[in-house]
């Protein structure tokens, strides 16, 4: 005890010398606040203590869209003065200031013409109606000359109906188009029959009400009752592995998605107006590549589809349209397989 005793007095003798030229103790009492200070106080040759200069930067009101804030950004700054900038930079930028996500109720699902991609069909929409954009062929058997891409009747009788079935399911038609089908008639065949179905259909029923079917059936309150997409009809989920495919093979062939066409790639409608097109020789692919669209991206899952559009509480005039869609799959189907 007497050694801790004397050690203790030389230690507070050596410190007595520091503490007379560092000013008073301060009390324990004061010691927490005086930490604090000291941390927060940079030393006096620190940069953050350089004086701020208002002259130095632009007037909030000279702020545009393009105007150049970072001399707002720096440290020495005011935060309200950088928050000021910041809200003048974004006000008076349209992009920002008019943007309007998306909201639940924002459009007006009683009217089909109010909604972007949506509204009655016209006639001159059919041409091209998938927006596919068609490119230099991509593969190197495919052919260049047009000689080569002479097309056969019934090649062009396949085109034709997939660009029929491809209107009817892209859009609903307009009264023209309307007019048109009523017209069409049939042989004894299964599809002859199915053709002179969808023409009665459409002699009996307005177009109005073919155009609120069509919004029942593939847009809806919320949703429709179906939908054309392989990626749900194969995995139960829209966007999924199967579309991911038919853009792979799409990209393999040289054809590629129009930007201002709102549906993905594995759409009924999308496939179809490619079928078409390869049918019809307005897309230049090696021979088979319609066959292979066909088996590997419509086959699995189109005829289900047309199937249940047949039966849909919806359809009226659309169920002679899943009528003539299924019987066309089942005869590409035989066709193909025949090929072989």
């Amino acid at each position: 005890m007497a050694r801790w005793s004397r050690m203790k007095r030389e230690s507070d003798r050596t410190a007595e010398p520091d503490a007379s030229s560092s000013g008073p103790k301060p009390n324990e009492g004061e010691a927490g606040d005086l930490n604090q200070a000291t941390a927060a106080t940079p030393p006096a040759d620190s940069p953050a203590t350089a004086t701020f200069d208002l002259a130095t930067l632009p007037p909030l009101q000279s702020i545009t869209a393009g105007t150049d804030i970072r001399s707002f950004l720096a440290s020495t700054v005011p935060v309200e003065l950088t928050r000021a900038a910041l809200r003048r930079a974004w006000v008076t930028d349209p992009a920002i200031r008019d943007f309007i996500g998306i909201a639940e109720n924002q459009w007006d699902f009683n009217d089909p013409t109010a909604m972007p991609g949506f509204g009655p069909l016209r006639t001159e929409d059919v041409p091209g109606l998938a927006g596919l954009g068609e490119t230099e062929p991509a593969c190197p058997g495919a052919a260049k000359d047009p000689a080569a891409a002479e097309v056969d009747e019934i090649d062009h009788a396949r085109a034709a109906e997939y660009s029929l079935l491809a209107a009817l399911l892209s859009h609903s038609p307009d009264a023209d188009m309307i007019e048109q089908l009523a017209r069409l008639g049939g042989d004894a065949t299964q599809l002859g029959t199915a053709h002179a179905a969808l023409g009665s259909a459409a002699a009996s029923i307005n177009p109005e009400r073919i155009e609120r079917e069509y919004f029942d059936l593939f847009v809806g309150l919320g949703r429709g009752e179906l939908f054309p997409y392989a990626s749900y009809y194969l995995t139960g989920y829209l966007h999924g592995r199967p579309l991911a495919r038919i853009r792979e093979a799409l990209k393999q062939i040289g054809v590629k998605k129009n930007e201002q066409q709102s549906e993905p790639e594995d759409h009924v409608a999308v496939l179809f107006e490619v079928m078409a097109g390869l049918a019809g020789g307005r897309i230049i692919a090696p021979d088979g590549t319609d066959r292979s669209i066909f088996e590997n991206h419509l086959r699995p899952w189109a005829g289900r589809f047309f199937s249940d559009l047949e039966h849909a509480e919806s359809a009226t005039f659309y169920k002679s349209v899943g009528s003539l869609g299924r019987i066309f799959m089942e005869i590409e189907t035989e066709a193909f397989s025949l090929s072989t």
